[in-house]
């Protein structure tokens, strides 16, 4: 799909999930339905180990915070002496949890299905200008340079016998070594990204094109605005109800 028919899913996702009639209920039925587009995807795995290592950590403070100590609390669960675990209390700390799930799983799609290029193009091909488009993009095409950076300058340093694993001491003191080639070698992309940029003429005034090109079908229009329109009717209903 277009990028910003999926920008427009977030949107829409996030909208249904906090302003909706039924959070909890809608908050489920999105996860389902973005696990399924994950699988369909093949970017089921990724999107399952992001959500459990953002998600679990969350739940474990939140739930027994909230089954304890949630304002309306009223209807006691389970007690222990002085202590009591409250329904009301769980089911706000689950809705939210669901809420941020269910945004969480839909943007991870966006993430790992849209190549940073086809990004930049459709800003481009939207009319968006060319330098804001690299400023949104920039930071999406830098990440995977570093992180393979990042990988090179490690087995380089093993290479050399330092030793980047095991105690938490040892690993802070594999820091320093690993930062100074880091960020010269990322001063240096930039300067190179830059003199690239020039040679290809991006401060010119010209329409600048492009060998890539992202489809954008009628259908996918159509698609896209109607997201749009009823993340405008959700705004509305809530606003007046």
């Amino acid at each position: 799909m277009h990028p910003f028919n999926k920008l427009a899913y977030i949107l829409l996702t996030g909208m249904l999930v906090y302003l909706g009639p039924a959070a909890l209920e809608i908050g489920l039925v999105f996860i389902f339905i973005n696990m399924l587009l994950a699988v369909y995807g093949g970017v089921a795995a990724p999107v399952l180990k992001t959500v459990c290592c953002t998600i679990l950590p969350l739940a474990v403070f939140m739930l027994p915070i909230h089954g304890f100590l949630y304002p309306d609390n009223k209807t006691v669960l389970y007690s222990w002496h002085m202590i009591s675990l409250y329904r009301e209390g769980l089911i706000f700390a689950c809705t939210v949890l669901v809420q941020l799930t269910a945004l969480l799983t839909a943007s991870l799609l966006f993430v790992f299905t849209t190549h940073p290029a086809d990004f930049l193009t459709a800003l481009t091909e939207s009319g968006c200008s060319p330098v804001l488009a690299y400023l949104i993009g920039s930071p999406l095409l830098l990440l995977p340079a570093m992180r393979d950076r990042v990988g090179v300058i490690q087995a380089a340093q093993r290479a050399r016998g330092m030793d980047c694993e095991g105690s938490l001491w040892k690993r802070i003191q594999a820091v320093k070594p690993l930062l100074s080639p880091f960020v010269l070698g990322t001063l240096v992309e930039i300067e190179q990204r830059a003199i690239s940029l020039e040679v290809r003429g991006f401060n010119s005034c010209r329409r600048v094109s492009s060998w890539h090109q992202v489809e954008d079908s009628l259908g996918q229009q159509i698609c896209r605005w109607t997201m749009l329109v009823c993340c405008a009717g959700i705004i509305v209903y809530h606003f007046l109800s």
